[in-house]
């Protein structure tokens, strides 16, 4: 093969071996060119590569840093915390108070939200529209001065109360009394309390109180 090239080449004339060389030079241009391009290709793929795991990296423990300060909130997006919110919202909602529950301090202030729907409201009376110029500037230590109650205010809060004594005598009526049932209760909310606590515990607790009340625990 190269005696035949070498022959060939000086059986060309200058001008032609001049040709014959610079398309070899192209050629081999050609071909660095597309070895660069395949090499640059390579390059970029592997540094996306790089990039997108180093930005995974930095996320993940940017969110490990903000969930040990108790802060993870601040990694969510408004569209996630929004729909975190109505999810809680609907959830809490959904929930009703069960056993001991009934009585706590969740259960009170829905009860006291319903009664202040039920409660009529005044507007504006005569004494609170007389205000003094003092008042009117804005004067926040000025609440509450007014020590007189109106007598309409005090007859829809007495029948507010009449009402929900009503309501709260229907809700606790007595309940028939079984003969041989143990008396464990001081009142009606403590014997629904220690029902329902009996309902949940006693499938645990049965067999020690029994060993108890028998002197046979160890």
């Amino acid at each position: 093969m190269a005696d035949e090239e070498h022959d060939q080449l000086t059986a060309m004339t200058p001008a032609q071996r001049r040709l014959f060389e610079l398309r070899m030079k192209i050629n081999a241009g050609r071909k660095a060119n597309k070895q660069e391009v395949a090499a640059e290709h390579e390059r970029v793929k592997n540094n996306d590569k790089k990039a997108k795991k180093q930005e995974q990296y930095k996320k993940r423990e940017e969110k490990k840093l903000f969930a040990a300060s108790g802060k993870a909130h601040l990694c969510e997006t408004a569209e996630v915390a929004e729909l975190k919110r109505k999810k809680a919202s609907k959830k809490e909602k959904r929930k009703a108070a069960f056993g001991w529950d009934v009585f706590n301090q969740d259960s009170l202030y829905k009860g006291y939200k319903k009664r202040l729907v039920s409660l009529p409201t005044s507007g504006h009376t005569t004494s609170s529209a007389a205000i003094t110029s003092e008042d009117a500037l804005g004067d926040e230590l000025a609440y509450g001065k007014n020590d007189k109650v109106e007598e309409e205010n005090v007859e829809r809060m007495a029948q507010e109360l009449e009402e929900r004594v009503k309501a709260r005598k229907k809700f606790s009526r007595r309940r028939q009394h079984y003969e041989g049932e143990d008396i464990d209760y001081i009142n009606g909310q403590n014997r629904v309390f220690n029902r329902k606590a009996s309902q949940a515990f006693d499938k645990y607790t049965v067999e020690i109180r029994q060993n108890l009340e028998r002197g046979t625990a160890l």
